[in-house]
């Protein structure tokens, strides 16, 4: 009797052993679960991550059935984030991740990939006008404004897409195709969605070549500085503005508007505006050499510097190694302000300044209150385009003689550029302009032709004045 209790009592705990090893195997599945669900899952917006994003493409690649990858990101995210604060940025995001879900068909995906970046799968899709259909409508979704914190916000996206396996057969390519898609209607247009084609790849396999060649560039020390003679109207300084040219080994002559903007996003700007700095100072102190000390010379630089604390103890170490005077160098920021780096900026002009460098600013917004900004900052100088003619701007509509007329009552110098004709000069010359330059005055000069402009100022200065003064009756 009591081996058959015994007997009895094991198995119960047998039972109780395997039915307890199921449990922690069940808890362990669950938790594992779990564990990889978080790991795929976007934890502000409950969509999937990037990892989930790339995981689904593998997957619907290894079916071998026509799918689109769409790269998407929010036009003005940062801005949103700047003026009213991350949280607001947040509660955007959450109701981007829910209008993707209310408008898009259940046989597509979207994911959060971070940041602003959101992506979406397209499954069931066998024409162009089908994934057309798709996004229209989530076009048209997107229309109904979000209320954050009491401000009517209206989503404004762009999108790329790309096809499996119409435009490629591997993840990394429909992805970069997708992207690339997407950043040519952020440059193009904004708020709307392009495909990828073989237009636009041949536009980047171009741009690829010429952002490999500015690398090699650098490497075989293929660049070269010219000036462009500006003339101060007070008649106190010989002034000139210093570009860099590329010489390039094909396509010969580069002038910097065709590479710069490359030259910013894959890193090479700073060589290339330290080059520049470099080298006309050293033409500034030749000329200071030969007994001509009266010289100012202008140079765009990227706003990127004023992140660099290095850029500025060079430029204070090209200025000593040159034993430059005060005022013979202006450094022009190219690029609109940046708001979130205020104290980055006005630490930068400070420095400048100390070291006897003007700093000015290219007001490409044509806004009052950027033109105030700037003065918190304390640039002194403002460079205006003659070409302007006030189609939009915080200025009313008003032609280019109201903002030469605002900046001369904000107390800034203006500097006017690209002057190509007779009506512009004039125009320029009644607004009151502090500095002009154009090719309707001076065309580019090689190293030689800057020599020779120096050396002969005088006779050329009372040609130039000549004309002026006629253009002024």
């Amino acid at each position: 009797m009591n081996i058959l209790l015994y007997i009895a009592i094991a198995g119960i705990f047998v039972i109780l052993g395997i039915l307890l090893d199921r449990l922690v195997t069940i808890n362990a599945k669950k938790e594992h679960i779990e564990i990889k669900k978080q790991a795929f899952t976007d934890q502000l917006t409950g969509k999937g991550n990037r990892h989930k994003f790339v995981e689904d493409i593998e997957r619907m690649i290894s079916k071998n059935k026509k799918f689109a990858v769409c790269f998407m990101d929010l036009d003005g995210f940062k801005n949103i984030n700047d003026t009213m604060g991350h949280d607001a940025g947040d509660l955007l995001l959450i109701e981007l991740g829910k209008k993707l879900e209310e408008n898009l068909p259940k046989t597509s995906e979207s994911y959060r990939l971070g940041g602003d970046e959101f992506a979406i799968l397209m499954q069931n899709v066998s024409t162009v006008e089908e994934i057309t259909k798709q996004l229209d409508k989530l076009k048209k979704g997107l229309t109904d404004p979000v209320i954050i914190d009491g401000v009517k916000i209206v989503l404004e996206y762009s999108l790329g897409i790309a096809i499996y396996p119409t435009d490629a057969k591997n993840r990394s390519e429909l992805m970069t195709y997708a992207d690339d898609a997407m950043y040519y209607i952020k440059e193009h247009g904004k708020n709307d969605y392009y495909f990828h084609n073989d237009v636009l790849k041949a536009k980047l396999e171009n741009k690829k070549k010429l952002e490999l060649g500015l690398k090699e560039g650098v490497a075989n020390n293929e660049f070269e500085v010219e000036y462009i003679p500006r003339i101060d109207l007070s008649n106190e300084n010989i002034c000139m503005e210093a570009k860099v040219v590329w010489v390039h080994p094909v396509l010969g002559r580069l002038e910097e508007e065709f590479f710069i903007k490359q030259a910013e996003e894959i890193g090479v700007i700073s060589y290339i505006d330290e080059y520049v700095i470099n080298k006309a100072c050293e033409k500034i102190s030749s000329f200071i050499s030969s007994g001509t000390s009266n010289i100012k010379m202008f140079i765009n630089i990227a706003n990127l510097h004023v992140k660099r604390n290095d850029f500025i103890e060079k430029i204070a170490m090209i200025i000593k190694k040159y034993e430059l005077p005060k005022g013979a160098l202006e450094l022009c920021f190219s690029q609109r302000l940046e708001l979130k780096y205020l104290s980055s900026y006005k630490n930068f002009v400070v420095k400048m300044k100390e070291i006897g460098v003007n700093v000015s600013m290219s007001n490409l917004e044509l806004r009052l209150d950027t033109l105030k900004t700037f003065k918190e900052i304390e640039i002194d100088s403002i460079k205006l385009d003659a070409g302007y003619e006030g189609k939009s701007s915080s200025f009313n509509n008003s032609i280019l003689l109201d903002i030469i007329k605002v900046c001369k009552d904000l107390d800034y110098i203006v500097e006017i550029v690209g002057i190509e004709d007779k009506s512009q000069l004039a125009k320029v010359l009644y607004g009151g302009a502090d500095y002009i330059q154009g090719k309707y005055l001076f065309t580019t000069l090689d190293d030689k032709g800057v020599d020779n402009y120096v050396q002969n100022f005088t006779t050329i200065s009372e040609k130039v004045n000549k004309v002026i003064n006629e253009v002024k009756k």
